[in-house]
């Protein structure tokens, strides 16, 4: 199934979220990928946001030691390293553990079994090939590394009824990813946790996430009663796994694996075109392996093929 790629060089991502349209469901993913990340105490670990977009999320995260940043668009690392800088009032210490990569997420420039906790929200429904972006994600996390992950959820709710009265091609039911429209792929919960569980990760917890997003809802109830009332839903009906997305926490339960050194940014990245030491000078980033020749603009690492 061929999924056309989210333009993103040429629409300003932030655009999506800035009214007050979404400023819910925003609430909504915050509160949830809050339950997953209050209760890691040592924060001196390598966290990774794949797919980050602007830095939306930046603040949920902002205490881990060293943080990297990927997206597939340089616009939005450019914005996100902006907004990040001035919500960090340009900390230089504490930007200098911050990395922006520039990257596709099947195909992630960062060396086997060395991220403690990788993030990615609302990104696999972009993706065409999942499977090897969960290869990807297998390859690079430690031993009982965290993988945090959202996915559109196929079976939610209004899909359910909308099967059973009839008013829908693909069944909710069905383990197939459907696709929506050209830039979208909706998942069955089942077809995620196999996905994971073929890699061998254990599955944590589970979060059934923007429960409430439902026009008329929406117009009728103020925004904090809404977010009141999700808190409540996140917290009592998520083992039902009926919202439009879902969030869940696994762990990468395969014992043999030896984490990589990553002292320095260069002994993390990686050349994505055949897995080489990079050398980084500067603004000039040249493969050891293939000599093949990458950029460094405005402090963004592109790494692109």
């Amino acid at each position: 199934m061929v999924i056309r790629k989210s333009d993103y060089e040429n629409y300003d991502y932030r655009n999506f979220w800035k009214d007050e349209k979404r400023k819910y469901e925003d609430s909504s993913e915050r509160i949830a990928l809050r339950k997953f990340l209050l209760p890691v105490k040592n924060k001196n670990k390598l966290f990774v946001d794949i797919g980050c977009g602007y830095g939306r999320l930046f603040s949920e995260y902002k205490d881990f030691k060293r943080i990297i940043m990927i997206d597939y668009s340089f616009n939005n690392l450019k914005n996100a390293k902006e907004s990040i800088t001035r919500y960090l009032k340009f900390d230089r210490e504490k930007l200098k553990n911050i990395y922006f990569i520039v990257a596709d997420a099947t195909s992630i420039p960062i060396k086997s079994n060395s991220v403690d906790i990788i993030l990615t929200v609302r990104v696999v429904h972009h993706l065409s090939d999942t499977q090897k972006y969960f290869d990807e994600i297998s390859r690079i996390i430690k031993s009982k590394g965290s993988f945090i992950l959202e996915f559109a959820n196929k079976r939610n709710l209004k899909n359910i009824l909308r099967t059973i009265i009839g008013k829908i091609d693909t069944s909710a039911f069905n383990l197939k990813p459907s696709k929506v429209g050209e830039t979208i792929l909706n998942f069955h919960p089942k077809f995620i946790y196999n996905s994971l569980r073929e890699r061998q990760f254990n599955i944590l917890k589970v979060i059934s996430v923007s429960n409430l997003r439902i026009p008329f809802l929406k117009k009728l109830c103020s925004y904090k009663i809404l977010v009141f009332l999700e808190n409540i839903f996140q917290y009592l009906f998520s083992f039902l796994g009926l919202g439009p997305s879902i969030f869940l926490k696994s762990e990468c339960k395969i014992k043999e694996k030896k984490p990589a050194s990553n002292k320095i940014i260069a002994d993390i990245l990686i050349c994505p075109s055949c897995g080489g030491a990079l050398s980084i000078e500067k603004n000039k980033i040249i493969c050891k392996d293939c000599s093949k020749k990458f950029k460094q603009e405005s402090g963004i690492y592109n790494l692109i093929v």
